[in-house]
């Protein structure tokens, strides 16, 4: 997972829930629900569940009244009723018609309250709403949700701790590029990104790095930096980077094993280093300055060292310092030498 805590998910239940309608008509509060369909509803939060590349500003109101509720100083229909009216305030008039709930979730943890916003735009419900009640309203929203993978728009969990929400949180828009959100979400939650997609390509370059050094063992001749490189070819050949993109490429610089014991291996092993990197459920852009291979640079001396090394710009691994006589110091810097043996040599052929 990337937002939720393994040990959340378990015991994950929504405790209440409250729904609006908001679009062009007038906002009216409608009060909390009977929880139905509780079992539906979680697995459709869980899939809103994405790594955090957003951070609440420190004077947030929606982050300050989730811990109003939190803390019980605003019952859960008043503050769902207060955070429904702001939404339904900065929603754009060429924005969609929606559903917009408020979940107040619970875990085995009676410290943690975990709180989902969904908006939710099929128009076939608004324009049934119209002619049933509420309860035949959210009975077409389910049959809604089913029909149509992609009825989600926005979402965001946050996650209150002792009536103090965590800065960290994760949301989605199916507006706008992932992970981007679209301005008017943003504004609402009062949120800022506080990680680009420069900094997600290292993250995932890193991630496959160390599955790779992990599945050393499965590799062709146990390379693996030539496994790497071509790790990141595939990548760079990709539109978008997601945790299955990262398994993808590691799978081709494995020689895309048959075995399914081996693949599936292989699989654990990077979705635990997606999980570590933080980057579960996340979708970003490749940035082709960081995945292109760097030429290797080749280097002969007089006394017969022969040397291979990337050719990256300002490579500290490597470092090069001409001498007053036309020689040179060349110092390389490893975190591990992992091959030192000796090398037969072929004897000359007559000529």
């Amino acid at each position: 997972m990337a937002f939720f805590h393994d040990d959340e998910i378990a015991t994950l239940h929504i405790e209440n829930v409250i729904l609006h309608v908001v679009g062009d008509e007038e906002f009216n509060p409608e009060t909390m629900r009977i929880v139905e369909h509780a079992d539906f509803f979680v697995e459709r939060i869980r899939n809103t569940d994405v790594a955090s590349v957003f951070e609440f500003q420190a004077d947030s109101q929606t982050k300050a009244q989730l811990e109003r509720m939190a803390r019980d100083e605003d019952e859960f229909e008043t503050g769902g009723q207060a955070l429904a009216r702001e939404f339904s305030r900065f929603h754009l008039g060429s924005s969609r018609d929606g559903a917009f709930f408020i979940f107040e979730l619970r875990t085995a943890n009676p410290d943690v309250r975990i709180y989902s916003l969904i908006k939710y735009d099929y128009q076939q419900v608004i324009e049934q709403q119209q002619q049933n009640d509420g309860t035949n309203l959210l009975r077409l929203i389910v049959q809604a949700f089913v029909a149509d993978k992609s009825a989600i728009q926005k979402s965001a969990l946050v996650r209150v701790v002792n009536g103090v929400a965590e800065m960290a949180i994760a949301a989605k828009d199916r507006v706008k590029q992932a992970p981007e959100i679209g301005d008017y979400f943003a504004n609402y939650l009062h949120v800022v990104r506080v990680r680009d997609d420069e900094q997600l390509n290292r993250k995932a370059i890193e991630a496959v790095g160390n599955a790779l050094k992990e599945l050393k063992d499965i590799l062709p001749d146990c390379d693996v930096p030539r496994a790497f490189r071509e790790a990141k070819v595939a990548l760079n050949n990709r539109q978008r980077i997601n945790p299955a993109a990262l398994e993808d490429a590691v799978l081709a610089a494995a020689g895309n094993p048959e075995d399914e014991r081996i693949i599936t291996r292989i699989q654990k092993c990077v979705q635990r280093k997606v999980k570590s990197a933080k980057l579960g459920g996340l979708e970003f852009s490749p940035n082709r300055d960081l995945l292109r291979s760097p030429a290797i640079r080749k280097v002969r001396t007089t006394e017969g060292v022969l040397l291979f090394y990337p050719d990256r710009v300002g490579d500290a691994n490597v470092e090069r310092l001409r001498t007053a006589d036309g020689g040179e110091v060349i110092t390389i810097t490893t975190r591990h030498v992992e091959e030192d043996g000796i090398v037969r040599r072929e004897p000359r052929s007559a000529s």
